[in-house]
Protein backbone atom coordinates (compact mmCIF):
# COMPACT_ATOMS: atom_id res chain seq x y z
CA UNK A 1 0.00 0.00 0.00
CA UNK A 2 1.92 2.97 -1.16
CA UNK A 3 0.79 6.56 0.32
CA UNK A 4 -0.65 9.27 -2.24
CA UNK A 5 2.33 11.20 -1.73
CA UNK A 6 6.06 10.89 -0.92
CA UNK A 7 7.51 10.95 2.40
CA UNK A 8 10.61 9.63 3.07
CA UNK A 9 12.60 6.67 3.59
CA UNK A 10 15.61 6.21 5.58
CA UNK A 11 16.18 2.52 5.07
CA UNK A 12 19.54 1.15 5.94
CA UNK A 13 21.64 1.63 2.47
CA UNK A 14 24.33 -0.90 2.49
CA UNK A 15 27.44 -0.23 0.27
CA UNK A 16 27.93 -2.99 -2.08
CA UNK A 17 31.32 -4.30 -0.50
CA UNK A 18 28.82 -4.18 2.76
CA UNK A 19 26.28 -6.12 1.36
CA UNK A 20 28.43 -8.60 -0.90
CA UNK A 21 29.93 -9.55 2.70
CA UNK A 22 26.81 -10.27 4.42
CA UNK A 23 25.68 -12.68 1.28
CA UNK A 24 29.00 -14.43 1.64
CA UNK A 25 28.70 -14.75 5.46
CA UNK A 26 25.23 -16.02 5.17
CA UNK A 27 25.92 -18.23 2.39
CA UNK A 28 28.44 -19.95 4.67
CA UNK A 29 26.34 -20.05 7.59
CA UNK A 30 23.18 -21.08 6.04
CA UNK A 31 24.61 -24.80 5.16
CA UNK A 32 25.41 -24.93 8.98
CA UNK A 33 22.01 -23.48 10.51
CA UNK A 34 19.96 -25.07 12.87
CA UNK A 35 16.21 -24.64 12.45
CA UNK A 36 15.27 -21.77 15.11
CA UNK A 37 12.32 -21.62 17.42
CA UNK A 38 9.26 -21.27 15.19
CA UNK A 39 5.90 -19.63 16.10
CA UNK A 40 3.66 -22.64 16.07
CA UNK A 41 5.86 -25.18 14.56
CA UNK A 42 3.02 -27.98 14.43
CA UNK A 43 0.29 -25.48 12.78
CA UNK A 44 -0.91 -27.02 9.35
CA UNK A 45 -0.48 -24.04 6.97
CA UNK A 46 -1.22 -26.01 3.90
CA UNK A 47 -1.71 -29.53 2.42
CA UNK A 48 -0.64 -30.59 -1.27
CA UNK A 49 -2.15 -33.87 -2.41
CA UNK A 50 -2.93 -34.76 1.08
CA UNK A 51 1.35 -34.23 2.74
CA UNK A 52 0.89 -31.52 4.93
CA UNK A 53 3.41 -28.66 5.32
CA UNK A 54 3.92 -27.76 8.73
CA UNK A 55 4.87 -24.45 10.47
CA UNK A 56 8.32 -25.14 11.47
CA UNK A 57 8.93 -26.30 7.20
CA UNK A 58 7.13 -23.35 6.16
CA UNK A 59 8.56 -20.49 8.50
CA UNK A 60 11.88 -21.79 8.03
CA UNK A 61 11.54 -21.44 4.23
CA UNK A 62 9.89 -17.76 4.35
CA UNK A 63 13.31 -16.98 6.16
CA UNK A 64 16.05 -18.49 3.84
CA UNK A 65 13.57 -18.31 0.17
CA UNK A 66 16.11 -18.15 -2.44
CA UNK A 67 15.90 -15.93 -5.21
CA UNK A 68 15.18 -13.05 -2.50
CA UNK A 69 17.34 -10.09 -2.11
CA UNK A 70 18.18 -6.02 -1.98
CA UNK A 71 19.66 -3.86 -4.31
CA UNK A 72 23.01 -1.61 -3.85
CA UNK A 73 24.01 0.92 -5.92
CA UNK A 74 23.38 -1.42 -9.90
CA UNK A 75 24.46 -4.47 -8.08
CA UNK A 76 21.36 -7.21 -6.81
CA UNK A 77 22.71 -8.74 -4.15
CA UNK A 78 21.04 -12.03 -2.58
CA UNK A 79 19.93 -11.68 0.87
CA UNK A 80 17.58 -14.41 2.91
CA UNK A 81 14.38 -12.49 3.54
CA UNK A 82 15.01 -13.42 7.26
CA UNK A 83 17.88 -11.05 7.16
CA UNK A 84 16.24 -8.15 5.26
CA UNK A 85 13.72 -8.64 7.67
CA UNK A 86 15.61 -8.04 10.72
CA UNK A 87 17.22 -5.14 9.20
CA UNK A 88 14.05 -3.22 8.72
CA UNK A 89 12.77 -3.80 12.19
CA UNK A 90 16.21 -2.80 13.82
CA UNK A 91 16.31 0.36 10.77
CA UNK A 92 12.39 1.03 12.09
CA UNK A 93 13.22 0.79 15.82
CA UNK A 94 16.14 3.11 15.46
CA UNK A 95 13.81 5.73 13.51
CA UNK A 96 11.43 5.49 16.55
CA UNK A 97 14.55 6.12 19.13
CA UNK A 98 15.39 8.94 16.68
CA UNK A 99 12.30 10.45 16.92
CA UNK A 100 11.96 10.38 20.40
CA UNK A 101 15.06 12.02 20.99
CA UNK A 102 14.20 14.85 19.12
CA UNK A 103 10.16 15.18 20.59
CA UNK A 104 9.11 14.22 17.00
CA UNK A 105 7.63 10.48 17.89
CA UNK A 106 4.25 9.92 16.56
CA UNK A 107 1.30 10.78 18.98
CA UNK A 108 -1.71 8.02 18.05
CA UNK A 109 -4.22 11.27 17.14
CA UNK A 110 -1.49 11.59 13.81
CA UNK A 111 -1.60 8.17 13.36
CA UNK A 112 -5.15 8.27 13.01
CA UNK A 113 -5.46 11.39 11.70
CA UNK A 114 -3.10 10.04 8.48
CA UNK A 115 -5.51 6.83 8.16
CA UNK A 116 -8.29 9.14 7.55
CA UNK A 117 -7.01 11.69 5.23
CA UNK A 118 -5.24 8.73 3.14
CA UNK A 119 -9.30 7.14 3.78
CA UNK A 120 -10.24 10.11 2.34
CA UNK A 121 -7.44 9.90 -0.78
CA UNK A 122 -8.76 6.28 -1.46
CA UNK A 123 -11.87 5.42 0.29
CA UNK A 124 -11.04 1.45 -0.68
CA UNK A 125 -7.78 2.04 1.25
CA UNK A 126 -8.45 0.46 4.44
CA UNK A 127 -10.55 -2.75 2.24
CA UNK A 128 -7.87 -3.55 0.06
CA UNK A 129 -4.95 -3.69 2.81
CA UNK A 130 -6.82 -5.94 5.13
CA UNK A 131 -8.12 -8.18 2.06
CA UNK A 132 -4.76 -8.60 1.06
CA UNK A 133 -3.72 -9.75 4.74
CA UNK A 134 -3.09 -7.18 6.62
CA UNK A 135 -5.11 -5.50 9.90
CA UNK A 136 -5.41 -2.43 11.59
CA UNK A 137 -2.64 -2.60 13.94
CA UNK A 138 -0.12 -3.51 11.11
CA UNK A 139 -1.10 -0.64 9.17
CA UNK A 140 -0.67 1.82 12.03
CA UNK A 141 2.49 0.74 12.66
CA UNK A 142 3.90 1.39 8.69
CA UNK A 143 2.13 4.73 9.09
CA UNK A 144 3.80 5.65 12.32
CA UNK A 145 7.26 4.65 10.51
CA UNK A 146 6.76 6.82 7.59
CA UNK A 147 5.16 10.04 9.78
CA UNK A 148 8.50 9.31 11.71
CA UNK A 149 10.94 9.43 8.88
CA UNK A 150 9.07 12.67 7.57
CA UNK A 151 9.08 14.22 10.80
CA UNK A 152 12.54 13.62 11.20
CA UNK A 153 13.56 14.58 7.93
CA UNK A 154 11.62 17.55 8.60
CA UNK A 155 12.50 18.65 11.78
CA UNK A 156 12.21 22.39 12.08
CA UNK A 157 10.71 23.24 9.33
CA UNK A 158 7.26 24.66 7.82
CA UNK A 159 5.92 25.99 4.80
CA UNK A 160 3.34 28.68 4.97
CA UNK A 161 -0.31 28.27 2.84
CA UNK A 162 1.31 31.50 1.04
CA UNK A 163 4.40 29.92 -0.19
CA UNK A 164 2.76 26.54 -1.22
CA UNK A 165 0.44 28.65 -3.48
CA UNK A 166 3.39 30.25 -4.89
CA UNK A 167 5.32 27.47 -5.41
CA UNK A 168 1.77 26.04 -7.41
CA UNK A 169 1.44 29.20 -9.49
CA UNK A 170 4.92 29.37 -10.28
CA UNK A 171 5.35 25.70 -11.46
CA UNK A 172 1.90 24.87 -13.31
CA UNK A 173 3.69 21.66 -15.39
CA UNK A 174 3.72 19.81 -11.82
CA UNK A 175 0.24 20.19 -11.62
CA UNK A 176 -1.11 18.98 -14.94
CA UNK A 177 -3.61 15.93 -15.41
CA UNK A 178 -2.13 14.56 -18.57
CA UNK A 179 -4.70 13.65 -21.70
CA UNK A 180 -6.06 10.38 -20.71
CA UNK A 181 -7.61 7.64 -23.60
CA UNK A 182 -9.71 4.68 -22.43
CA UNK A 183 -9.04 1.80 -24.48
CA UNK A 184 -10.08 -1.66 -25.18
CA UNK A 185 -7.82 -4.00 -26.90
CA UNK A 186 -8.55 -7.09 -29.23
CA UNK A 187 -5.19 -8.95 -29.59
CA UNK A 188 -5.02 -12.03 -33.08
CA UNK A 189 -2.06 -13.76 -33.96
CA UNK A 190 -2.71 -13.98 -37.66
CA UNK A 191 -3.73 -11.77 -40.46
CA UNK A 192 -6.76 -14.54 -41.16
CA UNK A 193 -8.15 -13.50 -37.53
CA UNK A 194 -7.91 -9.95 -38.26
CA UNK A 195 -10.29 -10.31 -41.38
CA UNK A 196 -12.50 -12.53 -38.97
CA UNK A 197 -12.26 -9.62 -36.30
CA UNK A 198 -12.68 -7.21 -38.83
CA UNK A 199 -16.37 -9.10 -39.99
CA UNK A 200 -17.57 -9.49 -36.95
CA UNK A 201 -17.17 -5.63 -35.91
CA UNK A 202 -18.35 -4.38 -38.92
CA UNK A 203 -21.65 -6.81 -38.69
CA UNK A 204 -22.17 -4.73 -35.43
CA UNK A 205 -21.09 -7.18 -32.88
CA UNK A 206 -19.88 -5.30 -30.10
CA UNK A 207 -16.04 -4.86 -29.57
CA UNK A 208 -15.90 -6.35 -26.15
CA UNK A 209 -18.02 -9.43 -26.83
CA UNK A 210 -15.75 -9.99 -30.00
CA UNK A 211 -12.62 -9.64 -27.51
CA UNK A 212 -13.77 -12.32 -25.30
CA UNK A 213 -14.38 -14.32 -27.66
CA UNK A 214 -11.66 -13.94 -30.47
CA UNK A 215 -8.74 -12.10 -28.64
CA UNK A 216 -5.52 -13.36 -27.24
CA UNK A 217 -4.62 -11.07 -24.73
CA UNK A 218 -5.03 -11.74 -21.15
CA UNK A 219 -7.74 -9.03 -20.99
CA UNK A 220 -9.94 -10.87 -23.31
CA UNK A 221 -12.10 -12.00 -19.71
CA UNK A 222 -12.87 -8.80 -19.08
CA UNK A 223 -14.03 -7.62 -22.76
CA UNK A 224 -10.54 -6.25 -24.11
CA UNK A 225 -10.38 -3.63 -21.33
CA UNK A 226 -7.12 -2.12 -21.65
CA UNK A 227 -7.34 0.56 -18.52
CA UNK A 228 -7.39 4.78 -18.77
CA UNK A 229 -3.73 5.50 -20.18
CA UNK A 230 -1.78 8.28 -20.15
CA UNK A 231 -1.44 9.22 -23.87
CA UNK A 232 2.37 9.57 -23.29
CA UNK A 233 2.55 6.55 -22.08
CA UNK A 234 1.65 4.81 -24.99
CA UNK A 235 4.13 3.34 -27.81
CA UNK A 236 4.58 6.11 -30.60
CA UNK A 237 3.12 3.33 -33.04
CA UNK A 238 0.00 3.11 -31.01
CA UNK A 239 -0.22 6.88 -30.25
CA UNK A 240 0.11 7.63 -34.06
CA UNK A 241 -2.29 4.98 -34.90
CA UNK A 242 -4.88 6.53 -32.67
CA UNK A 243 -4.80 10.22 -33.63
CA UNK A 244 -7.80 11.23 -35.27
CA UNK A 245 -9.30 8.11 -34.05
CA UNK A 246 -12.77 9.27 -32.31
CA UNK A 247 -14.43 8.25 -29.74
CA UNK A 248 -16.17 4.99 -30.52
CA UNK A 249 -14.19 4.24 -33.11
CA UNK A 250 -11.27 2.20 -33.39
CA UNK A 251 -7.80 1.76 -35.08
CA UNK A 252 -6.40 -0.23 -38.06
CA UNK A 253 -4.42 -3.07 -37.38
CA UNK A 254 -1.12 -2.66 -35.74
CA UNK A 255 1.46 -5.67 -36.03
CA UNK A 256 4.31 -6.27 -33.51
CA UNK A 257 6.23 -8.44 -36.00
CA UNK A 258 9.88 -7.17 -36.31
CA UNK A 259 11.90 -7.95 -39.82
CA UNK A 260 9.59 -10.61 -41.20
CA UNK A 261 9.08 -12.59 -37.87
CA UNK A 262 5.90 -13.41 -36.61
CA UNK A 263 3.77 -11.37 -33.86
CA UNK A 264 0.96 -10.11 -32.94
CA UNK A 265 -1.84 -7.78 -34.30
CA UNK A 266 -3.21 -5.44 -32.21
CA UNK A 267 -6.80 -3.62 -32.33
CA UNK A 268 -7.36 -0.54 -30.06
CA UNK A 269 -11.17 0.95 -29.33
CA UNK A 270 -11.57 4.45 -28.00
CA UNK A 271 -13.62 4.63 -25.66
CA UNK A 272 -12.99 8.21 -24.22
CA UNK A 273 -10.98 11.21 -23.75
CA UNK A 274 -10.45 13.12 -20.81
CA UNK A 275 -8.69 16.05 -21.62
CA UNK A 276 -5.41 17.42 -20.09
CA UNK A 277 -6.46 19.15 -17.20
CA UNK A 278 -4.81 21.91 -14.28
CA UNK A 279 -5.18 19.70 -10.90
CA UNK A 280 -7.18 22.71 -8.56
CA UNK A 281 -4.90 23.25 -5.89
CA UNK A 282 -7.73 21.76 -2.73
CA UNK A 283 -7.00 20.58 0.10
CA UNK A 284 -5.67 17.55 -1.04
CA UNK A 285 -2.74 18.81 -3.22
CA UNK A 286 -1.87 22.07 -0.79
CA UNK A 287 -1.05 18.91 1.73
CA UNK A 288 0.89 16.96 -1.26
CA UNK A 289 2.64 20.17 -2.04
CA UNK A 290 3.31 21.29 1.60
CA UNK A 291 4.97 17.96 2.36
CA UNK A 292 6.99 17.79 -1.10
CA UNK A 293 8.32 21.35 0.02
CA UNK A 294 9.08 20.77 3.33
CA UNK A 295 11.28 17.40 2.35
CA UNK A 296 13.37 19.34 -0.38
CA UNK A 297 13.89 21.95 2.68
CA UNK A 298 14.72 19.28 4.44
CA UNK A 299 17.34 17.52 2.78
CA UNK A 300 18.94 20.64 2.83
CA UNK A 301 18.99 21.93 6.64
CA UNK A 302 18.80 18.05 8.16
CA UNK A 303 21.47 16.39 5.47
CA UNK A 304 22.75 14.99 9.64
CA UNK A 305 19.60 13.16 10.28
CA UNK A 306 21.62 9.82 8.63
CA UNK A 307 24.24 10.34 10.41
CA UNK A 308 22.21 10.34 13.34
CA UNK A 309 20.83 7.17 12.77
CA UNK A 310 23.86 5.13 11.88
CA UNK A 311 25.72 6.35 15.30
CA UNK A 312 22.03 5.30 16.77
CA UNK A 313 23.06 2.21 15.30
CA UNK A 314 26.83 2.24 16.16
CA UNK A 315 25.70 2.35 19.87
CA UNK A 316 22.50 0.25 19.50
CA UNK A 317 22.36 -2.80 21.53
CA UNK A 318 21.47 -5.69 19.29
CA UNK A 319 20.98 -9.35 20.32
CA UNK A 320 20.26 -11.69 17.19
CA UNK A 321 19.54 -14.76 18.22
CA UNK A 322 20.24 -16.87 15.11
CA UNK A 323 23.83 -17.17 15.12
CA UNK A 324 23.94 -16.80 11.04
CA UNK A 325 22.09 -14.00 10.99
CA UNK A 326 23.65 -12.42 14.11
CA UNK A 327 27.26 -12.92 12.25
CA UNK A 328 26.08 -11.18 9.35
CA UNK A 329 24.48 -8.16 11.07
CA UNK A 330 27.95 -7.33 13.19
CA UNK A 331 29.90 -7.83 9.70
CA UNK A 332 27.47 -5.95 7.67
CA UNK A 333 27.35 -2.84 10.27
CA UNK A 334 31.09 -2.60 10.69
CA UNK A 335 31.93 -2.26 7.16
CA UNK A 336 28.53 0.05 6.64
CA UNK A 337 29.84 2.51 9.53
CA UNK A 338 33.73 1.88 8.38
CA UNK A 339 32.38 3.04 4.87
CA UNK A 340 30.57 6.07 6.44
CA UNK A 341 33.69 6.75 8.57
CA UNK A 342 31.69 6.31 12.12
CA UNK A 343 33.68 4.33 15.45
CA UNK A 344 31.50 1.94 17.16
Amino acid sequence: MNPPYKLISKRLTASTAAAMLVATVLSTGMSRAQSAQMVDPNRVVLVINGEEVKGAEYYRRMEYLSGIGTRSGNNFVEMPPGFITIQHLIDERMTFALAKDKGVYPTDAEVDAEINLRQQDNPKMLETYISAGGNIEELKYQIRVQLAEFKIATFGITKTDAEVELFYKDHPDLYKTPKMLKLRLIAVGTSDDTKVVDQELAAGKPFATVAKEKSVDVTKAIGGEYGTIPEYKLATVAKDALTGVKIGQSTVWLSTAQDGGQGTYLKFLLEDVIPEAKQPLDARLKRIVRRQLMLDAGRVKNGSATKELDLLRAKAKIDIKQPEFAEAYKKFLEAYLKQKGITQ
